[in-house]
């Protein structure tokens, strides 16, 4: 049997005693909740390598931003930017280097102090300080950007009669050039053209007072071992110009000579033509000389039997003399066929 149904049913009397007392509240108990669980950082995943296996893969969660909150005197939270942090990296260090580098390389480049301020040039007599000058400050700027022997070849470029160039540099802005003068000992004139040669047999253009000189008269012109390129067309110069791009002419295309076997006729005649006469040469006779009595001798470009040749020239010149001939031209060059012209 049930507590329920043995329990005695209540009096009148204490039904109304239960109705007066004041009903009785239900305590609830709180139940406290249970703390939370501080968060655990994930660890590093690992993946291993076997052979044919994908490559070896690690991750590794970055630890979150630290955050920083500010209450207020009203009591309002408010969250303040956080720095960062920082942590030492060696590519930091080479990328500042890398900065500083090239900050250090511009300053150099660009500053006037070391710019190119002031040139001394020694060996020099026949040509001015002024025509090296500008040939030197065309290829300087900064005495750290100086390429010296491209500054040296366009020296020798424009200067053929120029040899043993020294150049140095420095770190005031000096630059120091010392060379050496070829000595002329030829003058070859060609119409309006003239050119000198030195011993070595190099042309060179006439600058300054080079002295008395042996001068060569010609119709022709000097006959060089590179013959000059003239370009007769815009054609033949856009080659020109696109072969000069391709290969840059150097000093040693620059520099000519004229033929060895006639600047030798010519230093050896020289010595053998009387005074007052000057030396002469044709392309077709060879060398000669114009004779003070107004007529010109050629005896060719072998002077092996110059001896012979001069006793034949002067048997001719007495014998036209006879004659009351006076020719324009007399050649001895081949022995045994000698001839004259009288226009």
């Amino acid at each position: 049997m049930s507590d329920r149904t043995a329990r005695s049913p209540l009096s009148r009397a204490d039904q109304l005693r239960q109705k007066r007392q004041p009903s009785s509240r239900t305590l609830v108990t709180p139940v406290k909740k249970p703390a939370p669980r501080p968060v655990q950082r994930a660890a590093a995943v690992t993946t291993r390598s076997y052979p044919y296996s994908t490559p070896l893969r690690q991750s590794v969660n970055t630890s979150p931003r630290r955050k920083i909150y500010r209450v207020g005197a009203n009591g309002v939270e408010t969250r303040l930017p956080s720095l960062p942090v920082i942590h030492f990296n060696w590519q930091w260090l080479s990328g500042s280097l890398t900065v500083i580098l090239l900050v250090l390389v511009l300053l150099l480049t660009n500053l006037p102090a070391f710019e190119v301020n002031s040139m001394d040039i020694k060996g020099i007599q026949r040509i001015t300080n002024a025509d090296v000058e500008t040939i030197l400050r065309n290829s300087t700027g900064s005495i750290f950007t100086l390429d010296r022997q491209k500054t040296i070849d366009s020296i020798a470029i424009a200067f053929p009669e120029l040899t043993d160039i020294r150049l140095r540099v420095g770190l005031s802005g000096t630059v120091n050039l010392s060379v050496r003068e070829r000595q002329p000992i030829l003058a070859w004139i060609s119409g309006d053209q003239t050119l000198w040669v030195d011993a070595e047999g190099v042309v060179m253009p006439p600058r300054g007072d080079a002295g008395t000189l042996l001068t060569i008269q010609s119709v022709d012109a000097a006959p060089l071992t590179k013959p000059a390129v003239n370009p007769k067309s815009a054609l033949d110069y856009a080659m020109l110009v696109l072969e000069r791009k391709t290969t840059p002419l150097t000093p040693q295309d620059a520099m000519n000579n004229i033929d060895p076997v006639v600047l030798k006729a010519a230093i050896d005649l020289s010595a053998q033509m009387p005074a007052g006469a000057t030396l002469v040469y044709d392309s077709i006779s060879g060398m000669g000389w114009q004779d003070p009595r107004g007529w010109k001798v050629y005896f060719g470009l072998s002077l092996a039997n110059i001896q012979f040749k001069q006793l034949e020239y002067q048997a001719i010149v007495d014998r036209l003399g006879q004659m009351g001939i006076t020719p324009s031209t007399i050649s001895v060059e081949h022995i045994d066929a000698p001839y004259y012209r009288t226009e």
